[in-house]
């Protein structure tokens, strides 16, 4: 029998998919009908296409019982290509149906406005939201003693773990218009995954929770570079328009992740326009993660970030800035640590504050080292401390260190110093890692999980930072001035009993005492905040973000909420019968007014009711509706940052020349 190629296997995805036998429920074609069947991470779909004479090896994840379950007769139900394993039916009225494979508008198309657009609100939104959860792949298995070609499907396992797709929006206050399409920039990713019936990230620990289907000695293989190719690290945490990227009158966006990269790209086209790793702007910016929200400081013009360079004992994290003037960077400072998931960091005028919880490698640092998901090789130690380290932007080094009870977080919502030498971190915090293992795709869509953790707003307080840093000047004197041999006498001094007195000063065992961070409130917050970009890094009122209500059941965000962060108000709330918001963005009027919360607040939202999402524009004042727009397709439901661009529009939304993809996406062996 002739044997079917891997594009006609790919074809055929729709016609014929078969569910394993041992599922206990089918998914029908339609995306109103499902059976209740918990979905599980693991590629476990199964599809039967051809049949081969072509007797083949079986590969390691083909066992004998696999082959006899790939035996039985399996009952066939069609299965499109977007649809995800869940409990998805024409009742459902949950965020569920929103975490699925997109289906991309490349065409730009006009939106039809309810409502009134804001005047002045002339320019680009680009948003982050999952694009693939699913990829389909061929593979060859042997059945009653004949090569069959089936269907696979490779499924990421948290909400965090995708292909991503961008989002553009072109919005024009002046005739109330607006304009939308998206696409999927990370294709190479996509056929890399089907070519290796699974995903071999380039980065230890770049996938939250996602069995990659591959063996220990590949991922292994994956992650022993020093550097991996981009292009296989789809760029999905964060979209930025912020200089020096865009700068010299270039148009671009760009995407970050939590690997060393980013992901250039057209403002007007989407088209890619390059992907590189910050060592490759400059070599001292070594290491294989960095956050995915880079800082930029509008007075000296730096775009801020860090690069983590993991070692035996201990992490550096080597913090950098890039200048239009300077394109290439320089290193600030770097700081010694434990290895950690640090996914944002705070900037003041004079400081730079790295915060570390204690969410470390387990099983000493092995199934990091083998590439395991987060995790999966990282575990929470609630008996430990939580470190802040600052660093001197002017001093360009680590200066001080500030200690507090272990807590986890994803988000600062703000720093800023007073004129008494005090700095204020604000987060979205968390008593525990428990909420990223909520936001796994098996729990998000269990029927009976537990409601998600609340964030709180807390404000810590480092107090006296320059007496600190002269205080840990002096030690650090000490130390260098003290000889070997003092050093050991001293020692002595302290475990010997009856010793005199000694002539020489070493410094007391406690005399490099860590303070202590102090927290001053803590109140309800929000996740993803947002603020007023004019006052990041100075005191500031309000915040947005989305919430929880009490009304809901908890186990999707389901609402926008504006918190006055001095605590003088109560949080405002907007919210809709079963609609779920993505991140809510900021965006201040294009002339500057003295009001901290004049603007409008931009969120993606999805209505599990009509099945459809629609942008949402709200007065940022009172969160009151300014207008909406119903958008073709439905975008899946994303945590993760995007940004406004104020602006002519007369450019944008123009269609990508046919290309290949760029060179750094095909050389990827």
């Amino acid at each position: 029998m002739e044997e079917v190629s891997e594009n006609e296997v790919i074809q055929m995805e729709d016609a014929a998919i078969v569910a394993p036998a041992a599922a206990s429920a089918l998914i029908d074609t339609d995306d109103n009908t499902a059976a209740a069947t918990t979905p599980t991470t693991p590629a476990t779909t199964t599809t039967t296409t051809t049949t081969t004479s072509t007797t083949t090896t079986s590969t390691t994840d083909n066992t004998q019982s696999e082959v006899l379950q790939a035996s039985a007769v399996l009952p066939a139900t069609s299965v499109p290509a977007d649809v995800i394993a869940g409990p998805f039916d024409d009742e459902d009225v949950t965020f569920h149906k929103a975490l699925r494979n997109a289906v991309s508008t490349e065409t730009p198309v006009e939106l039809k406005v309810q409502g009134t657009i804001p005047e002045w609100l002339t320019g680009f939104h680009y948003t982050l939201s999952p694009g693939i959860f699913e990829v389909k792949y061929p593979k060859m298995i042997v059945i009653q003693g004949e090569s069959q070609q089936e269907t696979r499907t490779f499924s990421f396992g948290h909400w965090f773990d995708n292909i991503p797709q961008v989002n553009q929006f072109a919005f024009s206050g002046s005739d109330n218009s607006l304009k939308y399409r998206s696409t999927t920039p990370a294709h190479r990713a996509e056929s890399k995954i089907r070519e290796h019936q699974g995903y071999l990230p380039s980065q230890p620990s770049s996938t939250f929770r996602t069995d990659t289907n591959q063996s220990v000695f590949a991922r292994l293989l994956s992650t022993s570079h020093t550097q991996g190719k981009p292009s296989l690290e789809p760029c999905g945490a964060s979209i930025e328009v912020l200089p020096p990227f865009n700068a010299d009158g270039r148009r671009t966006v760009y995407c970050q992740n939590f690997a060393n990269h980013v992901l250039e790209l057209n403002a007007d086209t989407l088209e890619k326009c390059g992907i590189l790793a910050w060592d490759e702007v400059n070599p001292h910016f070594k290491g294989s993660h960095s956050s995915p929200h880079s800082h930029y400081d509008p007075v000296t013009k730096e775009l801020i970030n860090f690069t983590m360079e993991h070692g035996y004992h201990s992490t550096q994290y080597h913090f950098f800035s890039i200048t239009e003037k300077e394109p290439h960077g320089a290193l600030i400072a770097s700081v010694t640590a434990k290895a950690s998931h640090v996914h944002s960091f705070a900037v003041t005028p004079r400081y730079i504050i790295l915060v570390v919880s204690p969410l470390n490698p387990s099983d000493g640092g092995v199934k990091y080292s083998w590439g395991a998901s987060l995790l999966d090789a990282f575990s929470f130690k609630r008996s430990e401390f939580t470190y802040f380290y600052v660093i001197s932007r002017v001093k360009q080094r680590h200066i001080a260190t500030f200690k507090s009870e272990a807590f986890f977080f994803f988000h600062h919502v703000n720093a800023f110093e007073d004129a008494a030498d005090n700095v204020y971190l604000d987060f979205s915090l968390y008593a525990d890692d428990t909420i990223a293992h909520q936001l796994s795709l098996s729990s998000l869509l269990e029927r009976d999980s537990p409601p998600l953790m609340r964030p709180e707003f807390c404000r810590f307080e480092l107090a006296n930072v320059q007496a600190e840093a002269q205080r840990m000047d002096n030690y650090n004197a000490a130390i260098a001035n003290t000889s070997p041999v003092d050093k050991l006498r001293g020692l002595m001094r302290r475990v010997s009993i009856g010793q005199g007195n000694v002539t020489y000063s070493v410094p007391e065992k406690n005399s490099n005492a860590i303070p202590l961070a102090t927290r001053i409130r803590s109140t309800p917050g929000v996740e993803l905040p947002r603020i007023n970009p004019i006052y990041h890094g100075l005191e500031y009122k309000y915040t947005w973000g989305i919430g929880l209500t009490e009304k809901g059941d908890g186990d999707m965000y389901d609402c926008i909420m504006k918190l006055h962060v001095r605590g003088d108000a109560e949080p405002l709330v907007w919210s809709q019968k079963n609609c779920f918001p993505s991140e809510a963005v900021f965006v201040p009027p294009a002339v500057f007014d003295q009001n901290e919360d004049a603007g409008v607040v931009i969120s993606l939202v999805y209505d599990a009711e009509e099945n459809k999402s629609f942008i949402l524009i709200l007065d940022a004042t009172d969160l009151t509706e300014k207008a909406r727009a119903t958008l073709p397709e439905v975008v899946p439901l994303s945590f993760t940052n995007g940004c406004f661009a104020l602006g002519d529009i007369s450019r944008g939304m123009q269609e990508a020349p046919v290309s290949n993809d760029i060179i750094s996406d095909e050389e990827d062996e």
